[in-house]
Parts: C-alpha cells; sequence; structure tokens
C-alpha cells in the first residue's frame, strides 16, 4: 500500500511580534487568563464531525500552536483548531530572536485509533543563503531528554482513541544566527501509520534576550532546563578532599575504607574525635570484623574460592571497583563505588548455576563495640541501642523503613536495602500514594527482613536475610546496598554562633531592620509571602523585581537572604504548568486526581484542580496569599515526581537566582531530592567561592501518615551537602536526651541545629541548640554567646569523656563550651521533677582553675546569680548555664 504523507505547515513570522507592546501583551495574556479561556473552549460535535468529514483516509490529526497558547485538554479538541479555515488551521504566526530558546507545540488528536509509540523527528531549519540551524538544535521534550543523572534518555509516547497529545519543542537559536527565514520540517510518526511532515517556518529578529530568554517565564524558554547538567562535575564540593587509594584501601576526608576480596569493608576507620572535629591522632574502628556477603543452600553455607578484587576507576571524587566469586552452584558479582563524602554503593548480583533451593541469602554486619551505642531507623526512634535482639521484616506499602544507621558521636554506618528496581518513595503525608517497592532481592515477598543481634564482646551484629527461595538456572537476583559514614563532616560551632537565621514569611515590608534588630545576619524568606507568592517557584515575572530589590536593600545592610526552595510540591501558577502536565506522570505525579484526599485535603482537591486536570494527580499544599500583587489569590499546588527532569529543571532555576538574583543560599523543607542532585545544588551555591548555605527542616515523618519513618535519617544521604538542620515540627522537648542527640541535634552525623516545636533552652543548649526567630526568642541567647565568644568555642558534650564538669545525675548532663580560659556550661534537667546532684570538676580537662562562677543573667531564662557549686538541685523542665573564668 503507497505510504501517505499529511502535510502541516507552520509560518512563525516576524510581524511585530518583538514589538515591547506586544511582549506586554504576551505577558498580560497569560496572567488575565486569555489563553485558559481560548484553550478550554471545546469544539462542537458538528465541526468535529466536519473535521473527520474532510479527510477520512487520515487516522490522526496535527495542529500547531504558539507557546501563549497551552494545549489543555487531553480528551476533546479546542473550537479554535476548527474553526481555522482550510490551510490556516495548521498555521499560526510567530517569530525567535536570535539568542533565544523558542518553544511551541505539535498537538496530535486520535479519534480513530490509539496511536502508539509517536515520535518526532526535525531537519534542519535553512535560509536563503545556506545558514541553517541544525536538526541538532531542536529538541522535542515529551519524547526524550537528559535525565538527572546526565544521561540521555528516549521516552514513549501513546496517545488513547480519542486523546489529544501535546508535544513541546524547543529550538535553540544560536545569539549569531543571521536575520531572515528558515525553513525545514517535524516529521510526526506513529508507529504503524503514515508519517505526518510539519513544514516549520522560522523568522529570526529582534534583539538578542538575556540568559536565552530565561529571565522572563512567559516566553517558556525554562523548559530547556529540563534537560539542563548544572552543577555536574568531577570534584569533591567543600569541605571534602579529592579521594586516594592504597592497595585496597580507600582514603576519603573522614578516615578510611578497607576493602576485602569480596569486595565488600573488611574494616572501615573514622578520624573523628568526640566533639565531631577531624583529629588525624584518633583511629576509631567501625566494624569488628569483616562485611559477610552470605549464601546458604539445604546444604549449608556454600564456600567460595577468594575472589580478586580489581580497583577499576579512581577520581577525586569517586573510587570504582569490582570483584568476582564463584563456585559450582553460583556466581556472585560484587560492584562498588566510594564518594568523597563517604559514601557507598554496593551491587551484588548472585547467578544460579543450577536449579537450587536457597535456604537464605543474607548480608552480615558485625559493628565495633564503641560504634554500638546509638540506632535508628527500621521503626525504631532515634537513641540509646534499645534491647536486643530486634527483628524486622518488610512492609513496604505501610512502612517508610529500608535502612538502619548504629553509631556513635564519631563512629556510625547507615545501611540502606534496595534492588536495582528502586524507586524513591513519596514522603510526608503522601508515602501512601507512592510507597517504597519491596526489594525482590531483599524482600522475597515478605520473607525479608532484619535481625540486630548481639555481636562480639559489646557490639552489634546486623543480619540482612531475605529467606527461603527456589532458582533457577540462569537466573539472577540483585542484591543492593548504600551506606554511609557517619559523621559526614566536621561539626562547625563557629558557623553556628555566628550564622543566624531570621525565618519568616507574608508581609517583607520593615523585615530587614527587624532582623537586624534582633541580631541575624540572614533573612529566610518562606512562600506564600508578598515577593514570593507561589510555592517552589520564586522567579515569577511578577514578583522577580520586587525579589531583586529586597535581594539588593538585605546586602547593603550586611544581610544575606535565602528562599524557600525545595522540590516535592510545585505550585500550579507556573507559566509551564501545562507543558509539565503533557509529560504525563513524569514531572506530575500521577494520583487519585479528584478523588484524592489527604490530610489536608479531606474533602478532595481545590476546585481549580478538579476542574482543570481532573485525573492523575495529588493535591499537594495551598496557601491564602494574604499580602503583595497577589493577595486574595489561593496558591495551589501538586505533588512532583521523585528523580524527574524536574530536578534539572529546580537546580538550573538555583543557578539562575544565584546569578540574576544574588540569593545567599536556600531552606529546604523536606525533600523529593537524591544525593546526586542535592551534590549538584551545593556545586552551584559554591561555583563562585561566596558562602552560600543550605539547610533542612522536616516534619515528624514517625506516624502511619508518612510510614514511621525516622525524619533525619531518612536524608542522612542528603547532610555532606547541607549546612544546618531545623528538625522537630512535632517533635516536643520532653523527649528523652538520646533523641534529641540522634533525631534533632544532627551532632553525630557532622551537623548542628536549632530547636523547633521543642523550645527548652537548657535541653536545646545541651547540644547547641536555639530557637529560630521568629518562632521563638534566641535573642538573649545570642547576646550571651558574643559576650562569651561562643564563635570560638569547642564542644565537649556530656557523652564525650573528656568533658571536665560531671553532676553525678544521669537527668542532669552537663556540656560545656570552652573558650580559652572561659567556659560556659549547660545543665539541663530531663524530667518533670526536681533532681539533685553534685557538682564536680576535672580542672585538668577544663584547662585552667576557676576563679569565678556565676549565672549570668539571661532574660526570660535565667536569675543573674553567683554560683558556688557543690550540691545541685533543679528544679523540673529547668537547668543552669553557667559562666566559668580563670
Amino acid at each position: 500500500m503507497k505510504k501517505l504523507l499529511f502535510i502541516c505547515i507552520v509560518s512563525l513570522s516576524v510581524g511585530t511580534l518583538y514589538s515591547q507592546e506586544n511582549i506586554e501583551n504576551l505577558k498580560s495574556r497569560n496572567i488575565a487568563g486569555e489563553s485558559e479561556s481560548v484553550m478550554r473552549k471545546v469544539a462542537s460535535a458538528p465541526a468535529i464531525e466536519q473535521l473527520l468529514a474532510e479527510n477520512p483516509a487520515a487516522r490522526y490529526f496535527c495542529f500547531t500552536e504558539d507557546r501563549a497558547y497551552d494545549v489543555r485538554l487531553n480528551d476533546a479538541i479546542p473550537a479554535r483548531w476548527t474553526e481555522r479555515a482550510g490551510e490556516s488551521r495548521t498555521q499560526f504566526t510567530g517569530a525567535s530572536a536570535p539568542g533565544e530558546f523558542y518553544t511551541w507545540q505539535i498537538a496530535v488528536y486520535a479519534p480513530f485509533v490509539e496511536l502508539e509509540d509517536v515520535r518526532i523527528t526535525f531537519s534542519d531549519l535553512k535560509n536563503v543563503e545556506n545558514g541553517k540551524i541544525p536538526a541538532s538544535a531542536i529538541r522535542c521534550f515529551n519524547t526524550g531528554g537528559i535525565n538527572p543523572d546526565g544521561q540521555p534518555f528516549v521516552k514513549r509516547v501513546d496517545i488513547a482513541k480519542g486523546g489529544v497529545q501535546a508535544f513541546w519543542i524547543g529550538i535553540d537559536v544560536d545569539a549569531n544566527c543571521r536575520r531572515g527565514t528558515y525553513r525545514g520540517k517535524a516529521t510526526v510518526a506513529p508507529r504503524g501509520l503514515p508519517a505526518t511532515a510539519v513544514t516549520v517556518v522560522l523568522n529570526i529578529d529582534g534583539d538578542v534576550p538575556a540568559n536565552h530568554g530565561d529571565d522572563e517565564g512567559f516566553r517558556k524558554t525554562r523548559l530547556r532546563w529540563l534537560d539542563a547538567n548544572v552543577g555536574d562535575a568531577g570534584l569533591p564540593t567543600s569541605p571534602y578532599t579529592p579521594m586516594t587509594v592504597s592497595r585496597q584501601t580507600v582514603e576519603y576526608l573522614g578516615g578510611t575504607v578497607e576493602l576485602a576480596a569480596s569486595g565488600l569493608p573488611r574494616q572501615i576507620t573514622t578520624r573523628y574525635d568526640q566533639s565531631v572535629l577531624l583529629n588525624d591522632t584518633v583511629r576509631n574502628q567501625v566494624l569488628d570484623g569483616e562485611m559477610k556477603f552470605v549464601v546458604e543452600t539445604e546444604q549449608g553455607v556454600e564456600s567460595f574460592p577468594a575472589g580478586k578484587l580489581r580497583i577499576t576507576s579512581v577520581t577525586p571524587a569517586a573510587v570504582h571497583w569490582k570483584s568476582v566469586q564463584q563456585n559450582r552452584n553460583f556466581e556472585i558479582v560484587c560492584t562498588g563505588r566510594m564518594e568523597f563524602d563517604g559514601f557507598s554503593e554496593y551491587r551484588i548480583s548472585v547467578k544460579a548455576k543450577n536449579n537450587l533451593t536457597v535456604n537464605d541469602i543474607r548480608m552480615e554486619t558485625p559493628y565495633s563495640a564503641d560504634a554500638s551505642q546509638y540506632l535508628t531507623g527500621l521503626g525504631n526512634k532515634g537513641g540509646k541501642m534499645p534491647s536486643l535482639p530486634l527483628e524486622w521484616k518488610w512492609d513496604a506499602q505501610n512502612r517508610h523503613q529500608d535502612k538502619l544507621w548504629i553509631g556513635n558521636v564519631n563512629a556510625g554506618l547507615n545501611m540502606k536495602w534496595k534492588d536495582e528496581n528502586y524507586r524513591r518513595p513519596l514522603i510526608n503525608i503522601y508515602y501512601g500514594f507512592g510507597p517504597l517497592m519491596e526489594p525482590v532481592s531483599w524482600g522475597n515477598s515478605g520473607s525479608g527482613g532484619v535481625s540486630i543481634l548481639p555481636g562480639a564482646g559489646q557490639g552489634v551484629k546486623v543480619k540482612a536475610f531475605s529467606g527461603k527461595r527456589s532458582m533457577k538456572k540462569g537466573e539472577t537476583l540483585h542484591y543492593c546496598l548504600e551506606t554511609s559514614i557517619t559523621p559526614v563532616k566536621p561539626v562547625d560551632l563557629n558557623r553556628l554562633a555566628s550564622e543566624r537565621f531570621y525565618h519568616t514569611g507574608g508581609n517583607t515590608s520593615g523585615l530587614i531592620p527587624a532582623a537586624k534588630e534582633a541580631g541575624a545576619n540572614y533573612i529566610t524568606i518562606h512562600h506564600a509571602a508578598d515577593i514570593y507568592p507561589f510555592i517552589n517557584y520564586p522567579y515569577s515575572d511578577a514578583t522577580t523585581p520586587d525579589m531583586r530589590r529586597f535581594v539588593q536593600e538585605a546586602h547593603l545592610q550586611n544581610m544575606k537572604l535565602r528562599l524557600y526552595y525545595t522540590t516535592r510540591e510545585l505550585t500550579v501558577k507556573i507559566p509551564e504548568i501545562w507543558a509539565l502536565r503533557s509529560l504525563g506522570a513524569e514531572v506530575i505525579y500521577d494520583g487519585p486526581g479528584k478523588d484524592a484526599k489527604t490530610l489536608i485535603h479531606r474533602n478532595g482537591p481545590d476546585k481549580w484542580l478538579v476542574e482543570n486536570f481532573s485525573t492523575h494527580f495529588i493535591p499537594a499544599w495551598y496557601s491564602d496569599i494574604k499580602d503583595g500583587k497577589f493577595r486574595g489569590e489561593t496558591d495551589i499546588s501538586v505533588i512532583t515526581a521523585p528523580d524527574s527532569r524536574w530536578n534539572n529543571y529546580y537546580l538550573s532555576g538555583l543557578d539562575w537566582m544565584v546569578k540574576n538574583i544574588g540569593i545567599d543560599g536556600i531552606y529546604i523543607d523536606d525533600s523529593a531530592l537524591d544525593r546526586a542532585t542535592l551534590k549538584r545544588g551545593r556545586r552551584i551555591l559554591d561555583a563562585d567561592g561566596s558562602r552560600r548555605l543550605i539547610d533542612m527542616h522536616s516534619w515528624n515523618h514517625f506516624n502511619g501518615h508518612a510510614g514511621y519513618a525516622n525524619s533525619l535519617h531518612i536524608y542522612l544521604d542528603l547532610l555532606p551537602y547541607i549546612d544546618r538542620v531545623w528538625l522537630g515540627e512535632g517533635f516536643r522537648d520532653d523527649n528523652p536526651p538520646d533523641f534529641w542527640f540522634v533525631e534533632m541535634s544532627g551532632i553525630p552525623f557532622g551537623l548542628t541545629g536549632e530547636m523547633l516545636d521543642a523550645r527548652n533552652i537548657f535541653r536545646g543548649m545541651t547540644f547547641g541548640m536555639l530557637p529560630r526567630p521568629v518562632w521563638n526568642d534566641p535573642v538573649p541567647m545570642w547576646k550571651l554567646w558574643d559576650a562569651f565568644g561562643m564563635k570560638d568555642a569547642r564542644m565537649l558534650g556530656y557523652w564525650d569523656t573528656r568533658c571536665p564538669v560531671k553532676t553525678g545525675n544521669e537527668n542532669l548532663p552537663a556540656t560545656v563550651y570552652l573558650n580559652g580560659d572561659r567556659a560556659l556550661v549547660a545543665i539541663a534537667n530531663w524530667t518533670d521533677l526536681p533532681q539533685k546532684g553534685e557538682w564536680t570538676i576535672d580542672e585538668t580537662l577544663l584547662g585552667f582553675k576557676p576563679s569565678r562562677m556565676l549565672l549570668p543573667e539571661i532574660e526570660k531564662t535565667q536569675w543573674g546569680n553567683p554560683f558556688h557549686g557543690g550540691k545541685l538541685e533543679v528544679m523540673g523542665r529547668s537547668g543552669l548555664i553557667i559562666l566559668l573564668e580563670k
């Protein structure tokens, strides 16, 4: 049968499109909703009948649209398309400036049959003078792109019978492209059906816009951010150092990992003291022996000849290796990778050489006694090692639990079990909409789990088992393990004491002087503010000038500014929302749509979402905007997919804000980010050598909505790139000190933190934690810190054997901050009742003999009085802050 070729003509003529008046019209067109009303007006049944009658041989129809008129309908076509006469139905007027990333749309309508695997390809666009825009500069975002790992991918697009699919196309016009008219083709090709050639006529004229047009969101040039690789580099981020390898020992900033022939660690050693500072004289062993991967059949534990370890790659940022072991029944291949921050990934494939019954395949990890003091994860709240044994089984649908940390303040190891099909789950109250997938290998349909057992001496042994199964000859199982060595970096008390956050949203009028008067030097702007109305989209055209002015004013006052900026929720107010919607579930997470009920949407989604999206979404946060240009409006958001190209967009937006607004960091409020993305973000913030901050906040995830996860723990692999944590939304101050230590302070992981819902100053000071304004008032303590010189002090926590002050009562732990010949001592009563103790001080550890001891007056916290030591009595939930001087 002769192949048919249908022709659609796209004419993008210059006219006066790039006059200032027209640009303003384009901006207002999107804001005023003209595009929405036009594109949601559905074609009448007679009009569609007439369209189909015009070309009954066509299995599908192509329409083209300007970027200002987003295709919104996926089950009907707008009247706009049927109202065009003849060839004008497939023609439109438009143009591109040189240097612009020009976006437009091809919509495909499938009234008769389902269209499978629709592809779009492009020819060069040429002018009469043999100039060209190469086909390589033209892309369709719907059919492929660059994933967050920097790898190209191809995406299959099917169109259901009766459906409409928008294909967003970008043309990267070179800034040196000569003005004039360029012609070429785009070819639409569903599998098994005739192709459609779309003739493209692109007129180039006008001035070169800044940043390819990215400075103005209405152009939708920022769609190119989806495929960006900004932040990719093969170098460590600060404060890390290049990795080295000596024989089978890998060295990184915090210590060493000695590899066994199996490819697993024989020993892990850290170089941190109990103040979580690097110390070359310290060697802390995390393991009490080699980690072992065990295969057990009905005949017993399989014996393997020693494998051969081969280091396959060494760069400053990562070391790769491979080991192969085999016997007559199995081949085991372990490939490993360790990065500069102490993170490692092990991929172990187990291939059966015969039909076999396997009793168990497991990983055995022996922790040293010193590194077995604390635990968090697998359904256990963070704190001291509980009574053993502990048993845990997989329940991925209901429990966000796949990892375990065991350690001490200066030596620990986190383990996360997964397989080759791992998918990052949703977090917070949305876990149930996108839970973990139980790994086929470790989970084994519910037979797998983890046993935490007493080990040698006072150590602990962790057995991650998978249970009994049958394996056929040639079958391969993939056991994957991620580990993070803790602490991930040294604690920086200087920056905790000197970098002070003032955190607010709403009306920013008067905010800078208020923050300055409080003694803060960083302002954090939350979303729903007058200059930042829409969640996770801080570069709205309407408010970016206001944001830029605010940043400039803050800098003039020696203040720095950070913005709420994370992934997982995204406003629907962004110009690209319909382009993202056209990508299916790639960016906007699939879900029940209008039928969704959540903790904050008990009666279902907002009316706008029901009427416009209807299906395939999860409603997220909403805010009533009370100040600024959008006062009276409601910001509505949806959940985004983890590990999607939105990560690339997010990072490009971060890069743009650093360079064009001048922000000094970001505030992350729970997140779907993975460690590779945040590592890129760290590089972006550090690129010019300026100090910019990331701090992270998390809600209490230990509940049924969030899958009983541990808030800090789920982000442990992100901590190398974070400067401070602000945990405890839902954590009260009546939690025990070991809970504060593991789940709130950040200290065992190399970070410092601040208090949120837990606001007890004495308990917070045990860990160097103060509240954050405007949530509570740290100003009196800031003044004390300044007078004492906290930024130059060293923390000797109650957990530190070098701590010079003891009370003789475990309910009255004492932490000492030592600064030369002065010391600040924090003692907190962790009970509701009065507690008695005995003040003792080791002057050798202190470094001087105190001649003066007093209780400094602290507004709203403590009366000023002399202090004489000796017998102590501290009221319930209270404490003492004591100044010692030589």
